[in-house]
């Protein structure tokens, strides 16, 4: 039999002359109480449902008779498995065309893993295949990543075999195992370079993953636990704000708010005109005027010029057409106040928050509005630093 099934397989593999991969690759696992979730990536050639097989020995020549699989419809690329003994687990996962014709074809360093997990810890970790499954070299694309944290920065590394592309560089507080994972992702940075150096909120555990823009286009992006996509978390502690933020000068000093009233002259002297010389030689000497500040351009998301269909997100719509497109800068901030007052979804909450900076930076709350904008970072750093750098100018001015 299992003489019959390499000469099979052989005969698939290089069918018409070219290579034929009618099998998942990318096999990983993770553990979690009495939970294992199974990721993989599906093969390009057999476009059919995935058949999952487990069990209590090794997968070598042939599938048991007596196992029945777990079908998994393509395109999922994870399943969730409900074990009651957590030792010597065996996997393998078969790819099937559209007609509904199965590969039972078992290739320990693609589809098939053995694992040997102890008691699992509350904390999800990543468990990979055994040694002899794992390609002993990358020929192509983004592997090695790491993310180590120094002070009040991470330090992003990772390398790249084959041609080099433009790489973007993800981060959440979950860890990214599959590409549906950087839908709850943060977009960092697109064009990235090693090393590259983070700034996340302090406190929150971080993960990361790179994958290269054209892959994200033509959505078949590869995430690879390990490879290209970090599965130890990295945080950082909270710093002061004197390390935080570059100096502020002091505010300007409301002698009305310090000098008592009987200090000021309350009669009102005679105008006395300067003379010819005196007036000739101030004009002579005058200060040029100051150039009035020029302020940025409002920005909005968007998502929230559309109109939504309800939620949330509606009553968020309703302020940015009502006041922040119509420049009513007062109301608006009032509004989206009395907005964030609530619980919101965090990316609903990052997108009034941005808008409650803009309105503070327009009715010149520049101190509040810093803070805002520093908050934002996380979520969208090129847009947080133009806004950071024109409340500070403005602080400034």
């Amino acid at each position: 039999m299992s003489i019959f099934l390499f000469f099979s397989a052989s005969a698939v593999l290089f069918a018409q002359g070219r290579e034929f991969t009618p099998y998942v690759s990318n096999i990983s696992v993770e553990a979690r109480n009495n939970l294992i979730r199974l990721t993989w990536q599906d093969s390009p050639d057999a476009r059919g449902p995935v058949f999952i097989f487990r069990s209590a020995r090794p997968f070598s020549g042939s599938i048991p008779a007596n196992l029945r699989p777990v079908v998994v419809r393509y395109g999922e690329q994870y399943y969730i498995d409900d074990v009651d003994d957590m030792e010597n687990l065996y996997y393998f996962i078969a790819a099937s065309d559209t007609s509904g014709q199965r590969y039972d074809i078992i290739l320990p360093r693609m589809n098939s893993t053995s694992l040997s997990i102890a008691q699992a810890e509350d904390e999800p970790r990543i468990i990979v295949p055994a040694q002899d499954s794992v390609p002993t070299q990358i020929t192509e694309g983004i592997y090695n990543l790491r993310a180590s944290h120094d002070e009040d920065r991470v330090v992003i590394t990772f390398e790249i075999a084959g041609e080099r592309k433009n790489a973007i560089l993800y981060r959440s507080t979950r860890p990214m195992q599959r590409p549906a994972d950087l839908l709850n992702a943060v977009l960092v940075r697109s064009g990235v370079m090693s090393p590259f150096v983070d700034f996340p909120i302090p406190g929150l555990t971080w993960y990361y993953a790179v994958v290269y823009e054209d892959e994200i286009a033509t959505g078949s992006m590869g995430i690879r636990p390990g490879i290209n996509a970090t599965v130890s978390p990295v945080s950082i502690v909270g710093v002061s704000a004197e390390r935080s933020l570059r100096s502020i000068p002091l505010p300007v000093m409301t002698l009305n708010n310090t000098i008592p009233d009987s200090f000021f002259i309350t009669e009102v002297p005679a105008q006395v005109s300067l003379g010819a010389e005196s007036a000739a030689l101030l004009r002579e000497n005058q200060m040029p005027q100051k150039e009035p500040l020029v302020l940025r351009r409002p920005r909005v998301f968007a998502v929230d010029l559309a109109a939504p269909t309800g939620g949330e997100e509606s009553a968020l719509f309703q302020i940015v057409m009502e006041h922040f497109v119509k420049f009513d800068w007062e109301n608006a901030r009032v509004s989206l106040q009395h907005y964030l007052s609530q619980p919101r979804s965090r990316e609903v909450e990052a997108r009034a928050r941005f808008y409650y900076g803009q309105t503070l930076y327009y009715t010149s709350n520049y101190r509040q509005a810093l803070m805002e904008f520093l908050s934002f970072r996380s979520f969208n750093l090129p847009e947080a630093n133009t806004w950071i750098d024109a409340v500070l100018t403005a602080m400034v001015y």
